[in-house]
């Protein structure tokens, strides 16, 4: 194992260097790309700092999966919590008018820390703040503009598929491992960002 003894606190169904040695989970590394690819569309967009936390985000993913090491897991789950805060707070202050305040994001982060080593934490708030956004989403498609409606439908159906595949990776990798259900999750999350953003920027 060329990057040492995994010792992230979450498994993934794909087998471990089975494509290169220098990667240890290579179809779950390379589909982090559609991250990438994402915030370079929005990159030149008023969401522009969005799309650099989202580019980060791609980094941060390839290092998870290629290394299956705690570091690469920080920044992987760190950069999807930061995120998430910033489209939350471009959204509440878009649609609600409200600001929301940095040191939420702090609180957030200090408290990823102190519980790092217990993924259900992590996975408790991620899943409230997608909930949240999904709330906030809700909202800018009542404004009953048919585009948006369009692709707020798409960012749902993009999502939900993509988190049945998620879930299905972690419980059933027995009978669906070779269907690399964790990527497509990967790529189905990057579409689903892509119309979101697109919905908020038009």
């Amino acid at each position: 194992m060329y990057w040492g003894q995994p010792d992230a606190s979450v498994s993934f169904c794909e087998q471990k260097y089975t494509i290169t040695p220098y990667i240890a989970e290579y179809y779950n590394t390379m589909s982090a790309f559609s991250y990438m690819i994402v915030g370079i569309i929005f990159y030149f967009t008023k969401i522009r700092y969005i799309s650099n936390v989202l580019l980060l985000m791609s980094l941060g993913t390839m290092a998870l999966h290629c290394t299956l090491r705690y570091y690469g897991q920080w920044m992987d789950e760190i950069s999807m919590l930061i995120l998430s805060f910033y489209i939350i707070k471009y959204l509440r202050n878009d649609l609600l008018k409200k600001s929301t305040l940095n040191i939420y994001l702090c609180g957030i982060i200090a408290g990823y820390f102190l519980f790092n080593k217990i993924f259900i934490y992590f996975f408790i708030i991620f899943t409230g703040m997608q909930l949240y956004i999904y709330n906030l989403a809700q909202l800018k498609r009542n404004q009953n503009k048919r585009v948006e409606n369009f692709l707020i439908k798409a960012y749902t159906i993009s999502l939900v598929i993509a988190t049945i595949c998620w879930f299905l990776d972690q419980i059933a990798c027995d009978y669906l491992g070779y269907f690399q259900l964790h990527a497509i999750w990967h790529v189905g999350t990057a579409l689903a960002m892509l119309f979101g953003f697109t919905a908020i920027i038009i």
